[in-house]
């Protein structure tokens, strides 16, 4: 035994009755007062979280009522207004010698439409997207649909930051199953409309994360501007004004590629 030790034992050998009694007494007194500082400690923390969901809550409730009136104007419009296709893009993009010229999806690629609001809310409801193709580019069969499926995501941006969204749909492209509309386009409608507001950017977004590249009809041929909305006018594929993330490449033409066109209530 070394001599540490030796001191250690020798001195609780010299403890009395009544020093072990002032030990017990003194270690209860620690243990209360440690519990009582655990209690305050947790009713302290608790205080600081019930202001901190004060703070939230006061600062959500007035966007969460926004959100809902805005939700009942949507659906008061979708009962009781007509509603109407905006075109942006005419035709199927053909070459004069015959050739087909398809949109190639992968997940790599994200494409971007941008569109204005004029002078008139719209209540987006849906989109017409050119279907699945079976050839590649430059075959001379352009009237070949695949029998795959495919799934694609939809989104809508408020601006130019495609890493939020207001509007995010998945929909599967299976040939057999979705509306057909003027011999090559899908009539796709969302779950719920979307209000956009008058002298507002929107930017819709379509990606996929297939594995296996895929083909859709491209489109070609804008339309003159619509009275409702100001298409895109300018080639963005190289600009840089949009945030986003992981994609390799993104295309934004405004005479070729996708969102021929959309549904919207007035």
């Amino acid at each position: 035994m070394n001599q540490y030790a030796y001191k250690f034992l020798k001195s609780i050998n010299d403890f009395g009755k009544e020093d072990l009694e002032d030990l017990r007494e003194y270690l209860l007194k620690e243990k209360k007062d440690i519990q009582k500082n655990q209690v305050t400690l947790k009713e302290s923390q608790n205080k600081q979280k019930l202001i901190e969901l004060k703070d939230y809550l006061n600062e959500r409730i007035p966007h969460l009522q926004k959100e809902v009136l805005n939700q009942l104007d949507c659906v008061n419009r979708i009962f009781y207004t007509q509603s109407e296709r905006i075109d942006r893009l005419k035709k199927v993009w053909i070459t004069e010698e015959g050739l087909s010229q398809p949109s190639v999806f992968n997940k790599n690629t994200i494409r971007v439409n941008q569109f204005q609001i004029r002078d008139k809310p719209l209540y987006l409801i849906g989109i017409y997207q050119p279907m699945l193709y079976k050839g590649s580019y430059n075959s001379t069969n352009y009237d070949s649909q695949s029998k795959s499926s495919f799934q694609i995501t939809y989104k809508l941006h408020l601006g130019h930051d495609l890493t939020k969204y207001i509007l995010k749909e998945k929909i599967i492209l299976e040939h057999e199953k979705l509306k057909i509309v003027d011999g090559h386009l899908y009539y796709l409608e969302f779950k719920r409309p979307i209000k956009m507001l008058p002298h507002q950017t929107y930017s819709f977004s379509i990606t996929t994360k297939e594995q296996k590249p895929f083909y859709t009809y491209q489109y070609s041929l804008n339309h003159v501007d619509h009275p409702l909305i100001k298409w895109q006018s300018e080639n963005l594929s190289e600009s840089d004004q949009f945030i986003k993330q992981k994609y390799d490449h993104l295309y934004s033409y405004p005479d070729i590629d996708q969102l021929p066109a959309l549904q919207v209530k007035l």
